[in-house]
């Protein structure tokens, strides 16, 4: 079973799963280390590794086909990944896109129904929509687009924090209809304390009326806040739970790593919170690559 497979199977079983988002190669391994069936690359966290700047449509189609091939090739899981509204103009530009990423060993990609240049969906009331029309023949034209058919195309709609969830709920199903085999509604506050009923009752809305497979946005945060547990996920029958967390955490162990370094000149007081180089070069598959060294060079001994 390949990965375009492997993908497409986890979404039709229809069990909750988790697709942590990573944003280079080394925290994909690490999500796979831990037992994840799946990967996704996002945007945000691939602009902010690539560039160092906030997500606001600085990617390039190429600078992510190329990152997310590495990445790709990194893990023996299936990669998603976040493709912005598709990076080049057009149904023509949509067609390009797709078969770049499938070329390049991904499972899959997503991408949002917002306006170019796109913006993260955690900035409040940035977000603006295309017409429905308009992501619909994007959908079309990425359905058109793949060589294999086990590769998933996945949307977003950004439609609920500007014209109401309502209109959000026709943009998904319009999508499915259109050929959208996985989609997110992006609610932002989901993610915020304090708003318990108003996620349940927007979820539980979803849910019923939206008929293709549901990506969970912010899944972890959702339910760190208190604003739904997971078994009441499950009963909803929402298919991926996709989380910010990886790059959170990085940018916070490593900020206090280096505080550390700067006060004692020593990582010392940090070191339990530190991998071991055993440990990172196991992640690695060192040993691995030795013993190929060893097996194909003439005369070479260890």
């Amino acid at each position: 079973m390949n990965k375009k497979n492997q993908l497409r199977q986890l979404i039709a079983q229809k069990n909750l799963f988790i697709a942590p988002g990573a944003y280079d190669a080394l925290t994909a391994r690490l999500v796979e280390k831990a037992g994840f069936p799946a990967v996704k690359l996002l945007g945000n966290a691939t602009g902010a590794s690539l560039l160092g700047l906030p997500d606001l449509g600085f990617l390039t189609l190429m600078e992510v086909v190329n990152h997310a091939r590495n990445v790709a090739a990194a893990v023996t899981i299936p990669l998603m990944v976040d493709t912005d509204t598709g990076f080049l103009n057009g149904p023509l530009g949509i067609i390009r896109t797709v078969r770049e990423f499938e070329r390049a060993g991904v499972a899959g990609i997503s991408f949002e129904d917002q306006v170019s240049p796109k913006k993260c969906a955690l900035i409040e009331g940035a977000t603006q929509v295309v017409p429905i029309e308009e992501h619909v023949k994007r959908i079309q034209a990425a359905v058109y687009a793949r060589e294999d058919k086990d590769f998933v195309i996945g949307t977003r709609t950004d439609a609920e924090e500007s014209r109401g969830l309502g209109e959000a709920i026709k943009r998904a199903n319009a999508y499915a209809e259109a050929g959208a085999d996985i989609i997110a509604i992006a609610l932002r506050w989901s993610r915020e304390k304090g708003k318990r009923e108003e996620t349940l009752s927007a979820l539980r809305r979803i849910s019923e009326e939206v008929k293709a497979p549901l990506t969970l946005m912010f899944s972890d945060e959702v339910i760190k806040s208190g604003n739904a547990t997971l078994d009441e996920i499950r009963q909803l029958n929402f298919v991926m739970g996709s989380c910010n967390s990886v790059r959170y955490t990085v940018v916070k162990a490593v900020a206090e790593m280096l505080e550390c370094l700067k006060r004692d000149w020593s990582t010392q007081a940090y070191d339990r919170r530190m991998a071991s180089l055993k440990e990172y070069n196991e992640l690695l598959g060192l040993e691995d690559y030795l013993e190929l060294e060893l097996r194909f060079t003439p005369g070479l001994q260890r």
